[in-house]
């Protein structure tokens, strides 16, 4: 079928724009996290219990050493590589994490990464 550029152009244009980022719209639209860490950018979605981010870390981005409640986790797309109380394991799309309450941890982005992350705390962010 061929394409009509005066009207299949708007469609093209949007999906350019999509490619900037893989959380589609929706995710956009939840509230932004504001994380005190260069090349980290966030939405969050709650209930009472439980807080959910949607993350996406730059290449080469280092979150230092810190510990809170337990934490659980996928990476969608990219690595990481992830110390949690002294061991050290590499991450790829696709793995998932678990780091339970107060053990220390840090994590390097050695690409552009997306994770989808759960907290007990609802607090984490200062929300």
């Amino acid at each position: 079928m061929p394409v009509n550029l005066d009207t299949d152009q708007e469609v093209c244009m949007e999906k350019t724009q999509t490619l900037k980022t893989i959380w589609p719209p929706e995710i956009l639209d939840l509230p932004q996290v504001p994380v005190p860490i260069a090349g980290v950018s966030g939405h969050t979605l709650r209930n009472s219990e439980k807080q959910i981010y949607f993350f996406r870390f730059e290449e080469g981005t280092n979150v230092p050493d810190h510990s809170h409640g337990a934490q659980w986790g996928y990476l969608v797309s990219g690595e990481m590589t992830l110390e949690v109380d002294g061991r050290t394991e590499l991450y790829q799309a696709g793995d998932v994490y678990h780091i339970p309450a107060n053990k220390k941890h840090r994590t390097v982005f050695s690409q552009e990464s997306y994770v989808i992350d759960m907290a007990d705390e609802l607090d984490r962010y200062g929300q």
